[in-house]
């Protein structure tokens, strides 16, 4: 071999090692989201269909009047205003898989990809200004592969990794002041979901109530849902949600007041529907469809 090619080959070696240290800082804007050996699609492109793309993967309130919707594709959308108005953040940014803001204040995006066919990456990015700039931290997965976001809002941060291990950041560099918290129990996707003492069993999609001397009471069958995926309990009235029975494009919401022992169902528009209960209380719904506050037994639209 000749001398030249020695050189360009350990050159190209060393770099790619160094771009695949764990932690690794990369400012610059990506080039494309690309998870096959295709020709990544030009960023312009991506913006111009992610314009169109009205899909929420999941919604976090802030404040009593600030809410984050996560995009399906490219950023988030920011409400100052609980909903009537949004500004499009991060569009620089392919996907927030995982958003949270810490007990500093500061804004935290992750955006990962456990691969099968494709090599696995994770991207950690920070905000110091409400989302309107972004510092991007890339890790190695075969070292440390954050999965998850683990704390809530306005908690320090933590996270789970591909292992069920829970970290917290300790310090100011996220590529580097991570400490290890504790090993979480294995999770089984098909175990029952409960709110308090309340729990849905996936094996009949049944809501029951488990007393205080042990016994089980069974409460409401909700046989309009092929499934049950969410519950959330809020004062004295039960929320759960899954997808429609025989229905694709739409999801199915049960509303079971426990003192009138009544339960009201809705149909929620879109498919990959998502429950969440917020820090203030309140119930909202997303899907690809948008995303949608729940009030006065009416669901009401804030991102279509």
């Amino acid at each position: 071999m000749k001398p030249y090619y020695v050189l360009i080959t350990i050159f190209l070696a060393l770099y790619s090692c160094i771009d695949r240290q764990p932690g690794h800082v990369k400012t610059d804007n990506p080039p494309g989201h690309k998870v096959s050996t295709s020709m990544p699609m030009p960023w312009d492109t991506i913006l111009s269909r992610a314009i169109k793309d009205r899909e929420i993967y999941n919604l976090m309130e802030l404040s009593p009047d600030s809410i984050v919707l996560l995009r399906r594709s490219v950023g988030i959308e920011l409400s100052t205003d609980k909903g009537r108005k949004w500004e499009w953040l991060g569009k620089n940014i392919f996907r927030v898989d995982e958003f949270t803001v810490d007990n500093k204040g500061i804004w935290w995006g992750l955006e990962r990809w456990q691969g099968i066919h494709e090599p696995s990456y994770c991207r950690l990015y920070r905000s110091l200004n409400r989302g309107k700039t972004w510092l991007k931290y890339e890790f190695n997965t075969e070292v440390f592969f954050p999965y998850r976001i683990y704390s809530k809002p306005h908690e320090a941060l933590s996270i789970i990794n591909i292992n069920d291990k829970v970290f917290t950041l300790q310090g100011a560099d996220p590529a580097q002041h991570w400490q290890f918290v504790k090993q979480l129990p294995p999770k089984n996707d098909l175990s029952d979901i409960s709110a308090e003492n309340y729990f849905i069993s996936h094996s009949n999609n049944k809501l029951y109530i488990k007393k205080e001397n042990g016994a089980i009471d069974t409460l409401v069958n909700f046989s309009g849902a092929s499934d049950i995926y969410y519950i959330e309990k809020v004062k004295n009235v039960i929320y759960a949600l899954g997808p429609a029975q025989d229905d694709y494009n739409n999801a199915y919401l049960a509303v079971y007041d426990i003192k009138s022992n009544l339960c009201k169902t809705f149909k929620v528009p879109g498919g990959d529907a998502k429950l969440i209960k917020t820090i203030f209380d309140r119930i909202y719904l997303t899907s690809t469809e948008g995303a949608f506050v729940f009030k006065n037994d009416n669901i009401t639209p804030i991102f279509k």
